[in-house]
């Protein structure tokens, strides 16, 4: 690790770096009028600049001062994209929202890094040169900015580490492997570039380097710079990645010097260890480490206009890589999280009642399903373990630095969401799922929920089959009356043919609304898993933190299996 600066060398560096920054006639008019909170999204400011003037002013001041910058864009990333690229080259969809597509920051490749074949188009179509994934120099990092979407519940940028040299050990393959109530297929958890390849030492970590950058850690910068003013939404922000403290402090006053108020801007930091050791190596060479970025935007207030942000994507993307001048590289350290927690703890039936309740609205389920002609295994006591939710950090320990240390893949880790999934299901028989649990958007343990169904056999969402809370909310109404906490519980159910369920539904709130048909499954995928679907549901954000609530303080959602 390099030597870091003392005091006297950082004041030395510091002021070098305004003098090579130093602002443009036009960036000191701007900046003039910086510290107006108010005027901060004023188009006359460099906070709102038509972008190719920004740009090329931006692009101008960092060659003179000695940066290598590059120019790529922004693509949207979609369930289309998975079944087109994803799935033929990586054989998996990472568990990829189809209800909200994502945003890829597409970069040039320098002359001298070295591409992964074994990931050219894997995400999506890219111009010969460029690349959705990439290392990183010490000094390098990537920037994006420009115009946020739309007020919606949520939008956020992560950056992770998608592929690393090496190879897992036997010991740590077997231990998964030989879990008996393990609910995702191991094949998923262990992959390598290219897919299956014995030969190959290149092998797919897909595991999260921090925090996400979401609107909740934008909303707190923000509300520092203007606390009347500060939902992120539709302004313009300004987003670093990198490996290197000295390499940010001089993007950052760059921008400053294009009138860019400090509070707009954030910075994704790359650790360079997290608790289980190094990590890396980061670099150009073909060892070094591949990462992705990716930038969510979910919930939105107003679809069309969702819509048509998505459309035109106003956001900048550059690779810019520091001059050795600017002297001895600062990496960031360890790897941070922000502690979990849970608003209500929904195991504290003495305090809520939630546990007896959730018991009460499972035996009113099975009792009404059955009474029409279905049969089930699951509505017996004690309960089947098969019939509950698995939780991928409180069950499993699955998180980056976990991942990383035995070379398994993470499937993206998001940690900002409680993440709660079920083993393969079949559907070809016409069975009928009923997923029976609390809505954490009730019990304020979540800014928002998604429940979803998955196809197993390329780890994608099933189409028109991802449920927000809004569709959720007051499905547990007129099962039975002796229901305390309705109002905090959902009751979704999946199958092919929803019509079976009419007399059941006939006099619960909001009816037949409360199926969902499984159709419009993969034809491409693993033939041992066609026809099955995974159930996950999503608990984005505990309310007053930035990362998803603590599941040990949730009750574990059931899945209840109804056969014909």
């Amino acid at each position: 690790m390099t030597k870091a600066i003392s005091k006297s060398g950082y004041f030395f560096v510091a002021a070098a770096l305004l003098c090579a920054f130093a602002l443009t006639p036009q960036a000191q008019s701007r900046a003039a009028t910086a510290g107006s909170p108010k005027s901060a999204n004023s188009p006359a400011m460099a906070a709102e600049p038509t972008p190719d003037e920004f740009t090329e002013q931006l692009i101008g001041e960092l060659e003179q001062s000695g940066f290598a910058v590059s120019q790529g864009e922004p693509k949207l990333y979609t369930q289309d994209d998975c079944i087109a690229y994803t799935y033929p080259k990586l054989k998996n969809c990472f568990l990829a929202n189809p209800a909200a597509p994502y945003v890829l920051p597409i970069v040039k490749s320098w002359p001298d890094e070295y591409v992964d074949p074994g990931l050219v188009d894997a995400f999506v179509d890219t111009d010969p040169g460029y690349s959705g994934t990439f290392r990183l120099d010490q000094r390098e990092a990537v920037v994006i900015y420009g115009q946020m979407p739309p007020p919606g519940r949520y939008m956020g940028l992560q950056t992770f580490e998608f592929s690393e040299h090496g190879r897992w050990k036997s010991k740590d393959y077997n231990q998964w492997a030989n879990t008996a109530d393990l609910a995702f297929p191991i094949q998923y958890l262990f992959n390598t570039v290219p897919p299956k390849d014995p030969t190959s030492h290149r092998i797919i970590s897909a595991s999260a380097l921090g925090d996400v950058v979401n609107n909740v850690v934008m909303e707190r910068a923000l509300k520092e710079y203007d606390p009347s003013d500060y939902s992120p939404f539709g302004k313009t922000l300004y987003f670093i990645i990198t490996p290197s403290d000295s390499t940010d402090k001089a993007i950052r006053l760059a921008l400053q010097a294009q009138g860019v108020p400090d509070s707009y801007i954030f910075t994704e930091q790359i650790p360079s260890e997290d608790e289980f050791g190094p990590i890396g190596p980061i670099g150009m060479g073909k060892n070094a480490i591949d990462f992705i970025s990716a930038f969510r935007y979910a919930v939105p207030e107003n679809e069309d206009a969702a819509k048509a942000w998505r459309k035109r994507l106003p956001l900048t993307v550059l690779r810019v890589r520091a001059p050795a001048s600017l002297g001895p590289v600062q990496r960031y350290k360890s790897l941070i999280f922000e502690p979990r927690k849970a608003n209500t703890d929904e195991t504290d039936d003495l305090a809520n009642g939630l546990v007896s309740d959730v018991q009460n609205l499972v035996d009113a389920v099975c009792s009404s399903l059955i009474s029409s002609g279905l049969g089930s295994n699951d509505c017996g006591e004690p309960a089947p373990a098969s019939s509950f939710l698995s939780e991928s950090v409180r069950d499993y320990g699955w998180a980056g630095p976990y991942c990383r240390s035995i070379g398994m893949n993470c499937m993206i880790d998001q940690q900002e969401s409680g993440l709660f999934f079920s083993s393969p299901r079949p559907t070809d028989s016409g069975q009928v799922y009923a997923v029976v649990g609390t809505l954490a958007t009730e019990t304020d343990n979540a800014i928002y929920v998604g429940l979803s169904a998955n196809d197993a056999s390329i780890m994608g969402g099933v189409p028109d089959a991802t449920i927000l809370d809004t569709d959720l909310k007051g499905s547990a109404e007129g099962y039975t009356d002796t229901l305390d906490n309705a109002s905090k519980f959902f009751v979704r159910y999946f199958t092919t043919d929803c019509a079976v369920l009419e007399s059941v539904l006939e006099n619960v709130a909001g009816g037949m609304k409360n199926c969902t048909e499984i159709s419009g499954m993969s034809e491409i995928g693993d033939p041992a898993l066609q026809g099955m679907i995974i159930i996950s549901l999503r608990d984005y954000i505990a309310p007053g933190t930035q990362r998803g609530p603590d599941a040990s303080q949730l009750l574990t959602p059931r899945i209840l299996t109804f056969t014909p």
